[in-house]
């Protein structure tokens, strides 16, 4: 257990060093607005027929000052329709807290189609999904492109990936946000693990990124 909380502090610590670097940076040159934001959640995925999987996860998401902004439920479920490929679908609902009005109850739902096969001991993957709504932008109806590498590290319990999300706009056709992630999984025991990453959101039409660090808890059945 020693072990892994002394790795975890240090990719945290990488992680904060890295956005903030990249804030001072952007600050300096640009005058861009730099936003944080640091998320926790809880995740519980299982398998419940041969093809089909379901997980559910509630998140917390904290602003700058690390005071709690807003919380959020998410259900998903994927069905491998073919080898490698799957259709999904999810909901979510969630709340965001204001300072100065009541808080703002909404929800969103997504439908996915998923491509993944593994490549020695890579394993990418590219989805495309819609979803009628974005939480930090004010474009709703998005197409999302994503791509991700993982690797599996010989011997090694950290599974770490890379990876990028285009969210394009349905309404008026642009790319509002592309976003750049890295992150890990760290095996604790068997199903169980902590997941850790770091994402750069560039909106496109604002003077504006978004840096989140996320550290949460899986347990996969």
């Amino acid at each position: 257990m020693k072990t892994i909380i002394k790795n975890t502090h240090y990719l945290i610590l990488f992680l904060l060093i890295f956005a903030s670097s990249a804030k001072a940076q952007d600050t300096e040159t640009n005058d861009v607005e730099n936003d944080f934001e640091s998320r926790t959640a809880f995740e519980l995925n299982s398998k419940v027929a041969k093809n089909l999987k379901v997980s559910i996860s509630p998140e917390f998401r904290f602003d700058e000052n690390f005071s709690l902004d807003k919380y959020l439920l998410e259900g998903k479920a994927s069905y491998e329709i073919i080898d490698h490929l799957s259709l999904g679908a999810g909901y979510r609902f969630y709340a965001n807290k204001r300072d100065t009005k009541s808080t703002e109850y909404d929800n969103r739902f997504l439908l996915s189609v998923k491509y993944k096969n593994s490549i020695q001991r890579f394993e990418p993957s590219i989805k495309m999904s819609y979803t009628n709504d974005s939480d930090d932008d004010s474009s709703s109806n998005l197409l999302r492109y994503k791509g991700e590498v993982k690797y599996n590290i010989r011997k090694c319990k950290i599974t770490p990936w890379i990876g990028a999300e285009a969210f394009h706009a349905v309404d008026d056709g642009d790319i509002s946000k592309m976003r750049y992630f890295l992150g890990m999984d760290y095996k604790i025991c068997k199903n169980n693990y902590i997941e850790t990453s770091y994402k750069f959101d560039y909106f496109m039409n604002e003077l504006k990124n978004k840096h989140i660090i996320s550290i949460g808890y899986k347990i996969k059945l």
